[in-house]
């Protein structure tokens, strides 16, 4: 055989074998008993926990940038919770409440301030937002327990 006639071979063993593949693996997909009930089991997602407390970890003794970024955040979520709030909201300084915020430190880590546990009610956190926060994000906090 020449070169030529065994690439033009090779090449039509090649093409038969993908196309035998392809038959089998829709042959499979379509030897599927129930379909329907594999996308469901699929689609289906668990039920977010839902929030039910907020504990909100600023700083008594802040520098200027600290204080604005932490009071900015504040009336993001009071805003965000309305009046009265619709959500119990526990607010501690990490400089003069260090004690009372480190079991949600070990929880999860506190990076930049204001840190805001959301937490459900058997105190698991559902999210957590630091630093600059935004009405949006603070809304998809909120919005993951519904």
């Amino acid at each position: 055989m020449t070169k030529t006639n065994t690439t033009l071979l090779l090449g039509i063993l090649t093409y038969c074998s993908i196309g035998l593949l392809g038959c089998e693996r829709s042959q499979v997909a379509t030897s599927s008993p129930h379909p329907a009930s594999a996308a469901q089991s699929v689609v289906a997602k668990p039920e977010a926990p839902q929030v039910a407390r907020i504990v909100f970890v600023g700083k008594e003794h802040a520098c200027d940038c600290t204080r604005k970024t932490v009071d900015g955040a504040w009336a993001i979520l009071s805003n965000a919770l309305g009046m009265p709030a619709t959500l119990p909201v526990d607010r501690l300084a990490i400089d003069t409440e260090a004690d009372k915020v480190a079991p949600y430190q070990q929880m999860r880590p506190i990076l930049a301030l204001p840190a805001i546990y959301f937490l459900s009610g058997t105190n698991g956190v559902v999210d957590l937002l630091q630093g600059d926060v935004t009405s949006e994000q603070v809304a998809s906090a909120l919005n993951m327990s519904k």
